[in-house]
């Protein structure tokens, strides 16, 4: 978390993902919400990041089937156990959201975005990272 003042922090926020597009956008929608955003374009770029950083949640951004970041949740649990990861899909794949409600997640959202729900996840899950 990086400080403002005594009495203030922003929370920071692992946005992780294989196209840049989307990191930009989500790393966007994110910051304007009030968050410190880093992003990670591979999962082992993601596990060194959240070693050396106090993040209060991880986003992934899933592409269809995405087998690296769908191996990455169990990981990220075991080496990370209290940090909740958010999953954000393609509505047409049953595959993937099975694959990854095997790992320990805290939200599943699909795409297109919902950008009220995504600030409430988002809340809900910096909050429960406490």
């Amino acid at each position: 978390m990086r400080w403002l003042s005594a009495d203030s922090m922003i929370p920071e926020v692992l946005v992780c993902g294989s196209r840049d597009l989307d990191l930009r956008e989500f790393r966007s929608l994110i910051s304007r919400q009030g968050y410190d955003v880093q992003t990670a374009v591979n999962p082992v770029n993601a596990i060194r990041r959240a070693r050396v950083s106090g993040f209060r949640a991880v986003i992934l951004l899933l592409e269809s089937g995405d087998p690296d970041w769908l191996e990455s949740i169990p990981v990220l649990n075991d080496l990370f156990p209290a940090l909740p990861i958010i999953v954000v899909a393609d509505q047409d794949c049953l595959e993937t959201e099975r694959r990854a409600r095997e790992g320990k997640i805290f939200y599943y959202l699909l795409r297109p975005v919902d950008l009220p729900e995504v600030r409430a996840v988002l809340k809900d899950a910096v909050a429960h990272a406490c």
